[in-house]
């Protein structure tokens, strides 16, 4: 659902706790006057998919909501209304008939006053300034209904005055809480319509955009089947009920305070917000779980985790979407090269209705079944209608979650591409372009790409086997402006190892050409790496190298946005320097590994210290500086292997100032000195 704020803009947030409460609510009055809980809830679910399907009947919607959608919505909101009015037919029969029409006649005030509170927040009658003053407005709209509703109780219900005046005052809190939930929605004008289709047929184009909006849209009619079902199976008594709005308003809190925290940590390492996305629905699909297996026991430890979790994941989704709203906001500007027409804007926010109206759809669908059957089979407990019918709730939410977190998945930006991609809008803000910035972000936004998950869970898995200390982090000051070399000691193979597990800055590795090729890969690792392994026959050793182990590491060294290098091919090797001043300049930082193995006398890396240097790649530093003005940071870091730490030493700046043969000597003789201070080796010969 969303809420409006005063500058016109709509922040997406799916929890609607307004109607959430109303729905409890309703469940609670229909409990107290029928003892049949789901009947309330079905009236009151009913009701509000008749107030959203009226805000959607508009003439413009047909060229919004595709004309199958719509059609499939409104058969099923026919046939939903045809199943009600064989209820609303039955149920006067078989129950206490007053009773059945005071609960009626209380859902129905509330749907009247949905609109009411609607006009009165358009009209801005309501100063949110004033909080006691808007409160006492609230009460105020209100206050016509509570006459008949109590009258309509005392007269032909037995209800003592206490619970009477219980319901009544439910009922008024129930619209303090849903005023704040109530959708403005503006629809685009007919002047406004032709820039609406041109705008949306260019986003259709745009990856990253189209993909959000499909996660978007899942999880939206998700969270309505969610919450519905959570609820009703759980809370069958007022006891209950109370409780799991508790539980519901908790977690709430705490995801909330947890998510925001994560998204506004200053570590440069900070969660990608499409992480959390993906952390939320995960945690939103095991709940799901979780009250899939314990539908035989209502009211059980189990199904209030299940409530929990369902809960925590829906508020770490919602949260997170609300962060990404203006990097999405900028994903569509950098698509169609403006910002999105209001038009635009009303278009998604009526997508999104639409998609919480199909939600609602099925899950009235599935209670107003459930009431009929329990009217036929009045022998059946509660407990056994919802153990044979839960397929009814569960199945379409947990469907529509797993399809929301397929799509979480294929999202291909991270936090690094959204920083990219405010960093361009400030530019052009400014008048100034940057081709390689804007290259690299097209390669993302607009064309179909995958962000590789797999080699986070590879890091993952790897990171506790690995694990290091970080110091000399107060060392670096990172300007996110310029970008920074980080040169690090190679030791074999656990140089690249623990630093791409453990340095807590984005950064794109150098590596060499061979370990990017799948058919020269094997070759290099058995003449290199495992060239001291005797113990299997060499034949033996490269079988299993090439076909096991080598598609393995090109994926990897891929997966990482490795840049090849070229070191005994010089033409090729300026493609290697052209692609890192590109990089840098569209920010990104790189690492590498100096070390000549040649110059030792085993011709292998050096284990503890550091080998000698290739001094060639100090030239990234004069065409860095010759493409972009900047003078790029040298950093020089230590990755000790018997202390399990790394370290960072005092940067450097690339000086333009200085002759280039001197300024490569100065480079390489400082970095290769500090990272020998910080290895506590200055006067040793490495090993």
């Amino acid at each position: 659902m969303h809420s409006t704020l005063k500058d016109g803009r709509h922040a997406r947030s799916l929890i609607d706790f307004g109607a959430l409460y109303a729905y409890l609510f309703c469940m609670m009055a229909s409990n107290l006057l029928l003892s049949m809980p789901i009947l309330g809830g079905a009236l009151y679910l009913s009701g509000r998919v008749a107030f959203i399907f009226s805000q959607l009947r508009q003439p413009l919607l047909s060229h919004i909501i595709p004309r199958s959608l719509r059609r499939t919505g409104t058969i099923l909101l026919i046939f939903v209304f045809l199943l009600l009015l064989a209820l609303m037919m039955i149920l006067p029969i078989e129950l206490q008939l007053a009773e059945f029409w005071c609960l009626f006649a209380l859902v129905f005030c509330i749907m009247l006053r949905l609109p009411l509170m609607r006009y009165v927040a358009e009209k801005g009658l309501i100063d949110d300034h004033h909080p006691l003053k808007k409160m006492g407005l609230l009460l105020l709209v209100q206050v016509v209904f509570l006459p008949v509703l109590f009258l309509l109780m005392r007269i032909f219900t037995e209800l003592p005055i206490s619970t009477i005046l219980s319901l009544l005052g439910g009922f008024l809190v129930s619209g303090l809480f849903e005023f704040n939930s109530i959708n403005r929605l503006k629809f685009p004008g007919t002047s406004d319509f032709e820039s609406y289709q041109q705008e949306n047929q260019a986003l259709q184009g745009v990856h990253a955009y189209r993909i959000f909006q499909y996660t978007l849209l899942a999880a939206t009619a998700a969270l309505q089947i969610t919450q519905v079902t959570t609820f009703t199976f759980i809370g069958v008594s007022a006891d209950a009920l109370i409780l799991c709005m508790a539980i519901a308003l908790l977690c709430t809190y705490a995801a909330s305070i947890f998510t925001n925290l994560l998204l506004h940590r200053t570590q440069s390492r900070e969660p990608d917000p499409t992480f959390l996305m993906i952390v939320g629905l995960v945690a939103w699909l095991y709940g799901l779980i979780l009250f899939i297996r314990a539908l035989d026991e209502p009211s059980s430890v189990t199904n209030y985790l299940s409530l929990a979790l369902c809960t925590m994941g829906v508020t770490i989704f919602s949260r997170t979407i609300m962060a990404m709203e203006g990097d999405m906001r900028r994903v569509a500007a950098f698509g169609i090269g403006h910002s999105p027409s209001p038009a635009t804007h009303a278009a998604q926010l009526i997508r999104l209705n639409f998609s919480s109206l199909m939600g609602q759809l099925i899950a009235l669908l599935a209670l107003t079944l459930l009431a009929l059957i329990s009217t036929e089979n009045t022998s059946m407990t509660w407990e056994t209608l919802f153990s044979a019918f839960s397929p009814l709730f569960t199945l379409p939410a947990f469907g529509l979650v797993a399809v929301a977190l397929i799509f979480s998945l294929l999202f291909p930006m991270t936090k690094q591409h959204m920083e990219k991609l405010r960093r361009y809008m400030e530019l052009q803000k400014e008048g100034l372009e940057n081709a390689a910035l804007h290259d690299q972000l097209e390669a993302v936004v607009i064309k179909k790409s995958l962000k590789r998950y797999g080699i986070k869970i590879l890091l993952a898995v790897l990171r506790p086997l690995y694990y290091h200390k970080i110091r000399g982090r107060e060392n670096i000051r990172l300007d996110k402006d310029i970008a920074c070399v980080f040169v690090c000691n190679h030791g074999e193979i656990y140089g690249p190892i623990v630093t791409n597990l453990y340095v807590p800055f984005s950064f794109r590795p150098w590596v060499t050409y061979e370990m990017m090729e799948r058919d020269v890969v094997a070759d290099r690792v058995c003449n290199g790496t495992l060239k001291d392994v005797k113990w299997l026959p060499k034949w033996l050793l490269h079988f299993l190298v090439d076909k096991i182990a080598a598609p393995v590491l090109v994926w990897i060294m891929k997966s990482v946005d490795s840049i090849p290098v070229y070191h005994d091919n010089p033409r090729k090797l300026m493609q290697t320097f052209r692609q890192t001043t590109a990089a840098m300049d569209a920010g990104d930082n790189i690492l590498l590994f100096p070390e000549n193995a040649a110059t030792t006398e085993d011709h292998r890396y050096a284990r503890e210290g550091v080998s000698e240097f290739f001094t060639g790649f100090t030239m990234i530093g004069q065409l860095y500086h010759n493409k972009t003005g900047k003078c790029a940071q040298f950093i020089p870091l230590y990755a000790d292997k018997h202390k399990r730490t790394i370290t960072f030493g005092v940067p450097t700046r690339y000086n333009p100032d200085i002759p280039n043969n001197e300024e490569k000597e100065r480079l390489c003789d400082y970095l290769r000195g500090e990272m020998l201070r910080l290895a506590g080796m200055e006067n040793k010969k490495p090993e």
